[in-house]
């Protein structure tokens, strides 16, 4: 039998909780004795909600008291007004104890909304099956955002015809009245097939195909300039339309001892858009050639290209004996990209005075990977179990490196002069990791506890990096023990250690241009020597956590849970210093009876980060030692999230009234606090806040045996002050913004439907 979604059903829910709460009779004669009480006769309608298929249909209607993007971000309640509720779950086989393996199953979930999913499965158990599914999905980023552009959800986006530039948005005077709204959202759909066959013996046959596409509209940064103080931006909407196909076929075969998998996938991915092409909205300004500034400059930047990846694997387990378990998989793959270049620039008279041609009409990108797992498992005897397992993961970046001498942002004419620093080199990075762990577990007799603890050696290297390797060592140590039948507690612990090879911050500069160019950055580095990217730099983590469940009824049951993960970047002059997150967790559940139980938990979140940096810049500011204490600065990151519920369901009519309720209270809260050396200035950071306030109400009433209505009521509340948000679109000197608000929002939802079981 497959599984129903019950869950969708208010009534469906009830009605499970309803059956499990309710005691069953026995049925077996041989459970009677003479010295016990006659039991009652099973109830049939339990018996037959045990044992029968029980369709269901949803039918009815909702509405949303607000417009907000935030709000139905995911869940398709964006807009205001009514909706149709309408899900249905059938399914048609024969009786449990009978001869007839044929089944049919449909399934269609919230097809009124744009989250809709329907799926049908058509098949005979232990031989074949037929399938065949749809979802939706949007997502609802903004509805605050403005662009003074022409086209937007094009390709080409253009100013109007009486757009002023500027050197700099001062001095765009028809800016603000230019503006006009622009939705961000995107708009997903999906649609699959498959089939499984079983074979003679033990094999199965199983193949899959989906098809996705996607579109609407996200933001992207667009730059018209490039280096010297000379760059000019604007936050652009980016055309969305994009299809992805995926195909997979499967071979499987299972014996008692030996089980193996063959599998085939494929990926591809297409984009209808090549690039996006913007007409300039600033004025010539020096550094540019003439030609790049209002009205007869654009600029244009690559969207994402068309791209496939292949893959086959193998896996298999074999069973020893004596609870000995040996199992492995290998997936060979290959990422390709062949998409044609753009042109180094959309300008005609730019492109007029190129000398050096692009080196290639396309990147040619080819990434081969291989992953291998292997783990060896046993158990012995009911106390001491221990696994051992080896993972080899590797990129191997095959495609071209060549030498790009490009155009800096549509602006300049094109720089050939070997010294000069618009000479790039494409950097094929490649990739290896391999992970060798070692865990196990003991249970004490007499009920001693458990004690469980791992080893875990990582290996990383990296291509085209400042760190070639990296190593990491892990330990981890638990114990857990139920002291009585009413309180137990978990403790466990970690630390992890990375160090590698002699970090060079240089290599990325020196691989990346010219080595004529090279010659002329005084100190031969861009980045500071100090300077450690926090995934590559040395670190100590240390990870504790402590579970407690007291249990001091029947009734009651009480839960602790504290985490706290502390992170050291002691090897690092500047970067990341220290990150410390501690969670602590609160949870209590009531159950006085069948029909009553609550439930309440608080949860609270602290986030710190702590940043060392030094400004630089060009000339007499770039300081080789990078230690001139008046260009220091540290940034003290300080996140805190608090988050609180309860609720309760109730059936004060037996299995014909239900009730239930749900509440949520999250704050969260983000400070910044920047120290800057004397020859530097700064200004404090607003807070971050966000809060939200949620309360749901919900009642389902069985008119009938074979019918319910129900009603729901979901209010929501969100207010939310976001500085990187509440900026002007003209705010920025160099840079047009989209102009978005924090979101906030009251937001409404009532729902009543009818449920018809057949």
């Amino acid at each position: 039998m497959k599984n129903l979604r019950f869950q969708r059903s208010p009534l469906a829910l009830a009605l499970a909780a309803a059956l499990l709460a309710a005691p069953v009779a026995g049925t077996g004669q041989d459970e009677f004795t003479l010295d016990e009480p006659t039991r009652p006769p099973p109830d049939p309608e339990v018996v037959a909600e045990l044992t029968q298929v029980r369709n269901w249909v949803e039918i009815g209607a909702g509405w949303v008291s607000d417009d907000s993007f935030r709000f139905g971000r995911y869940n398709g309640l964006q807009s205001e007004g009514g909706y149709g509720v309408l899900s249905l779950e059938y399914l048609q086989r024969g009786p449990y104890d009978g001869d007839d393996a044929t089944y049919l199953h449909v399934s269609l979930s919230d097809l009124g909304l744009e989250t809709r999913e329907a799926a049908i499965e058509y098949g005979r158990q232990g031989v074949f099956e037929v399938r065949a599914g749809y979802d939706g999905m949007a997502i609802y980023r903004s509805d605050s955002a403005r662009t003074p552009f022409n086209g937007a959800g094009g390709t080409r986006l253009t100013l109007p015809a009486d757009w002023v530039p500027g050197s700099n948005t001062a001095g765009m005077t028809n800016l603000l009245p230019s503006l006009r709204g622009v939705s961000l959202e995107q708009h997903r759909q999906r649609a699959s097939i498959g089939f499984d066959r079983h074979l003679a013996g033990a094999w199965t046959f199983s193949t899959d195909y989906s098809e996705e596409d996607r579109s609407g509209l996200k933001s992207i940064g667009g730059v018209i300039g490039n280096s010297g103080g000379n760059p000019r931006a604007v936050l652009l909407p980016e055309p969305i339309d994009y299809r992805t196909r995926q195909i997979e076929a499967t071979a499987s075969y299972a014996a008692p001892r030996t089980q193996l998998q063959l599998r085939y996938h494929a990926s591809l991915f297409d984009n209808s858009n090549a690039g996006l092409v913007w007409q300039n909205p600033y004025s010539a300004i020096s550094g540019w050639d003439p030609t790049a500034g209002f009205p007869d400059g654009f600029g244009q930047l690559a969207l994402p290209p068309d791209n496939e990846f292949h893959q086959v694997s193998a896996s298999g387990g074999y069973d020893f004996g004596r609870a000995t378990r040996l199992t492995a998989d290998l997936a060979l793959g290959r990422m390709t990209q062949d998409d044609d270049f753009l042109p180094y620039t959309v300008n005609p008279a730019l492109a007029a005075g190129i000398v050096q041609p692009l080196p290639r009409s396309s990147l040619d990108g080819q990434i081969d990977t291989a992953v291998f797992n292997l783990r060896l498992s046993s158990r012995a005897g009911s106390q001491l179990h221990w696994n051992a397992s080896y993972r080899y993961d590797d990129r191997d970046n095959q495609t071209p490196r060549d030498e790009y001498v490009y155009i800096g942002g549509d602006s300049q004419q094109q720089d050939a002069r070997l010294e000069s620093s618009r000479r790039r080199f494409n950097e094929p990075y490649s990739y290896r990791d391999q992970r060798l762990r070692l865990d196990g577990g003991y249970r004490f007799s007499g009920g001693g506890g458990r004690l469980t603890g791992a080893a875990e050696h990582r290996r990383t290297e990296r291509t085209f990096s400042e760190r070639e390797e990296a190593r990491e060592d892990t330990f981890k140590l638990g114990y857990s023990n139920h002291f009585t039948d009413r309180f137990g507690l978990s403790a466990r612990l970690s630390r992890a250690d990375r160090s590698g090879s002699t970090y060079h911050g240089e290599e990325p500069f020196h691989s990346s241009y010219s080595p004529d160019y090279v010659a002329t950055v005084s100190g031969g580095w861009e980045n500071i020597p100090g300077l450690r990217k926090f995934h590559q730099a040395d670190r100590d983590r240390t990870q504790y956590a402590l579970t407690a469940q007291f249990t001091p009824s029947e009734r009651w049951a009480l839960s602790l849970d504290a985490q706290r993960t502390a992170d050291d970047y002691d090897a690092s002059e500047f970067g990341l210093q220290e990150a410390d997150i501690r969670a602590l967790t609160l949870d209590a559940s009531y159950t006085p009876s069948t029909a009553w139980s609550a439930h309440a938990w608080y949860s609270r979140e602290n986030l710190d980060f702590d940043q060392d940096g030094q400004s630089i810049q060009g000339g007499g500011n770039r300081i080789p030692s990078s230690e001139d204490p008046g260009r220091a600065w540290s940034a003290a990151h300080r996140d805190r999230v608090d988050s609180a519920g309860a609720g309760f369901d109730w059936w004060p009519i037996e299995r014909r009234l239900r009730l239930g309720a749900d509440l949520l209270h999250v704050r969260s809260r983000g400070d910044i606090d920047v120290v800057t050396g004397a020859a530097l200035s700064s200004a404090p950071l607003p807070t971050v806040e966000t809060r939200l306030r949620s309360l749901g109400l919900r009642g389902s009433y069985r008119l009938r045996h074979n019918l319910a209505l129900n009603l729901r009521y979901w209010y929501e509340y969100y207010d939310s002050s976001d500085w990187a948000l509440d900026i002007p679109e003209n705010q920025l000197a160099n840079v047009i913004l989209l102009g978005e608000s924090s979101p906030d929002y009251r937001v409404h939802v009532v729902t009543a439907s009818v449920t018809f079981t057949f």
